[in-house]
């Protein structure tokens, strides 16, 4: 008998000590309807750093950004060529960061530790 009580405790217990987000902080999200989880509720719109060494130049941002702009559930990017970087917001239940490493890799262009789509045909000026 004790052991049929304690299973079901022990998951109870888990579920009301887990972790999630202020509802305040849900509610000033950009996006109204954040993603539900349980009975919390977590930002729906995420943001991810990548690492593009070979983009140099605006030209090569815009044709990223672009390529990145077909994703479901992208919302915006912005680039810094010092450092080389792309910052991506997208909604995080829709899409997951390595969808975002896998269109930038397929757009010609290495990330983080992935390769370049060796098929990939970057247009000339871009690099």
């Amino acid at each position: 008998m004790m052991k049929s009580i304690v299973a079901p405790l022990t998951l109870l217990f888990v579920l009301a000590v887990s972790g999630c987000d202020d509802r305040d902080a849900a509610a000033q999200e950009e996006k109204t309807k954040p993603t539900f989880m349980f009975w919390c509720f977590r930002k729906e719109i995420v943001s991810a750093e990548f690492h593009v060494p070979d983009m140099s130049t605006p030209a090569a941002a815009s044709y990223i950004a672009n390529h990145l702009r077909a994703l479901p559930g992208y919302v915006d990017c912005t680039s810094n060529l010092d450092e080389r970087t792309l910052t991506v917001s997208y909604q995080g239940s829709t899409i997951r960061t390595m969808n975002i490493e896998e269109a930038i890799a397929l757009s010609g262009f290495a990330v983080n530790l992935r390769p370049a789509n060796p098929n990939a045909k970057v247009p000339e000026g871009i690099l």
